[in-house]
């Protein structure tokens, strides 16, 4: 039994069968809600919903504590199987049954929920991204703004002022992020740190987005996630596409594996060897340096997983 969820803000819809009949109905999301939900669908049920943000964590954490199977859906997955089915309605109610039909033919795998210590870096590393793009937007401005015909000495103190501000606000949550990881994670974070070219942000990040390397069964599960497995783009004799990484990943660790590969290539043994011998093959430096960063990455799910320190003989 399948119960297929879609969560709004203010109210979820959930889909199930009843004596071979679609059964559709509307709950508000609240305590309330959630305790109708649970009297009236099987106890045996499986409950298959999409990661909608932060809405879905509440809905997911109860149901898992009611010792319901729950399973968790990447948001595209979805809408791809809609567009496989030529689907061209949208409503809650509507969406609700797609995720019904999906939890039925392909049977996703079930969802835990994080342990409390990475739920509170999660958080907090959610809130660094926010400020560091709100950094980033008010740069921009800046930019633009110094090239007004007559920039307001106003604006341009009040823009300065807010940029010490974040910059201080960035700084804190940096700083509380690697608190909790030295508490949480202390043994990884200090493994992670003696590959050379991994900083001390790198190996935060890599363990935020990894649950402490517990998320994954492989490093190729792991590269495909960070958007670093190559990929091709060719068919018959005629379409030969260029090749390149699939960006369908975490773009920050990505760039911050990126910035790592500069440094690895003079300081990281294997790094070093792969860079000389993609360069003597003619590689382009883009390419050579995501290959790097690529490298570094299985050298953090070996040190990771593994339970050892860097070791350049076996890098």
């Amino acid at each position: 039994m399948v119960v297929g969820i879609d969560i709004s803000k203010d109210w979820f819809d959930a889909a199930w069968l009843v004596d071979g009949q679609v059964r559709c109905q509307q709950f508000a999301y609240t305590d309330e809600g959630i305790e109708q939900l649970l009297e009236q669908t099987p106890v045996g049920a499986t409950f298959v919903m999409e990661a909608t943000g932060t809405y879905h964590a509440r809905l997911a954490l109860r149901l898992f504590e009611a010792e319901r199977h729950v399973s968790v859906v990447n948001p595209l997955v979805i809408k791809r199987y809609g567009q496989m089915r030529l689907l061209r309605v949208k409503t809650d109610r509507a969406d609700a049954q797609l995720i019904l039909s999906y939890g039925q033919s392909e049977a996703p795998s079930l969802w835990t929920p994080a342990s409390e210590q990475v739920q509170e870096l999660q958080q907090a590393h959610g809130w660094l991204n926010d400020l560091i793009t709100e950094r980033t937007r008010l740069l921009n401005r800046q930019q633009a703004h110094a090239r007004r015909a007559r920039p307001s000495a106003f604006v341009i103190s009040q823009m300065e002022l807010q940029f010490k501000q974040l910059q201080q606000r960035i700084d804190e949550c940096e700083q509380h992020l690697e608190a909790l990881v030295k508490k949480s994670f202390a043994g990884l974070y200090e493994r992670l740190t003696t590959i050379p070219a991994i900083g001390v942000k790198t190996a935060i990040e890599l363990i935020i987005i990894t649950d402490g390397f517990t998320r994954f069964d492989d490093v190729k599960q792991l590269c495909a996630y960070v958007g670093v497995s190559p990929t091709t783009f060719c068919s018959g004799s005629s379409v030969k596409g260029k090749g390149g990484i699939a960006k369908l990943g975490q773009g920050r660790i990505r760039q911050l594996l990126y910035l790592c590969s500069w440094t690895a290539k003079s300081c990281n043994p294997a790094c070093k060897k792969l860079y000389q011998h993609l360069k003597a093959m003619g590689k382009p430096a883009k390419v050579i340096n995501i290959a790097i960063a690529h490298k570094l990455l299985r050298q953090a799910y070996a040190v990771a997983t593994q339970n050892t320190r860097f070791d350049p003989n076996f890098a």
